[in-house]
């Protein structure tokens, strides 16, 4: 079983928006049961919010990533140069 998380670090001026480009596009058209959480006592400046699938295969987060993180990194790096970025990262459950 996998974790799948991305995170999104925005300036707090275009966070708002950021926000609602995700619940418009991106959780509400997936079956893969997001989970939509914003990070308490983050370490970096700004807002900083994570995706996070739960998924049983590393196949699953591959088509996650083509179906999704693309239009993602667009939005982000198309609307918000410099005043946000993404990562992503993989954890596998023990």
């Amino acid at each position: 079983m996998y974790l799948y998380n991305i995170s999104i670090i925005s300036e707090e001026s275009v966070h708002q928006e950021i926000v609602s480009w995700i619940k418009e596009n991106l959780l509400s058209s997936t079956n893969f049961n997001p989970r939509f959480l914003e990070m308490l006592n983050s370490p970096h400046e700004g807002v900083t919010y994570c995706i996070q699938i739960q998924v049983s295969s590393e196949e699953d987060i591959a088509q996650f990533q083509q179906d999704h993180l693309s239009h993602l990194q667009h939005e982000i790096s198309s609307n918000y140069k410099d005043k946000a970025f993404i990562f992503d990262s993989t954890m596998k459950y023990l």
